[in-house]
């Protein structure tokens, strides 16, 4: 479990001295954002679009995929500038539009409150958001499946270097750690 955890693309942990930034993308049928620092993931973000959302234009999905994403981590993001990366060249002109339709009008009344910066960032570097937006088609060609964190639950009485801790932990005599819904965290 060690090797797994310390070998794998993992998670970070957010710095709040640091800025975030989102990397986000639409397909026709799904919507997807990473939250990064320093190029390195602290969250994602992928949602399947239903509804009156598969038939908006292009650019109608990648701003409703901004909107989902502030809406996530609204936390992170209100109280600092951040950057977000979109690989349509015409969101870089979004607060400088005049005359908005109904359903702009609210999503832009909903992004002023947060002080972002968006950059144009063409679509073959960012692979990771495209692969959480076109997911469906990603896991069909290739027909994999994806391994859970659930499994971790399993191994951590197994583990010779998690165990102990995780022992202490359920008799809360570990300062340290703690373990909710059964994961450990530090």
């Amino acid at each position: 479990m060690k090797v797994q955890l310390t070998n794998a693309p993992i998670l970070a942990i957010p710095n709040f001295s640091k800025t975030f930034e989102l990397e986000c993308d639409a397909s026709g049928v799904r919507i997807g954002v990473v939250l990064l620092q320093g190029g390195h993931p602290i969250a994602y973000f992928s949602e399947k679009l239903h509804g009156a959302t598969l038939n908006y234009p292009t650019y109608d999905k990648k701003l409703y995929g901004i909107v989902r994403a502030l809406q996530t981590w609204e936390h992170y993001l209100v109280s600092k500038e951040f950057v977000i990366h979109s690989d349509h060249e015409s969101l870089k002109y979004l607060k400088g539009q005049h005359k908005l339709k109904k359903k702009h009008a609210k999503w832009m009344e909903f992004l002023e409150q947060f002080p972002y910066v968006i950059k144009y960032k063409k679509d073959n570097t960012k692979i990771v958001v495209d692969a959480l937006s076109r997911r469906h088609a990603l896991f069909s060609k290739l027909g994999a499946q994806i391994l859970g964190f659930e499994n971790i639950l399993e191994l951590y009485k197994e583990d010779q270097n998690f165990e102990p801790t995780f022992a202490k932990c359920q008799h809360r005599a570990q300062i340290d750690f703690y373990v909710s819904k059964g994961y450990l965290f530090k």
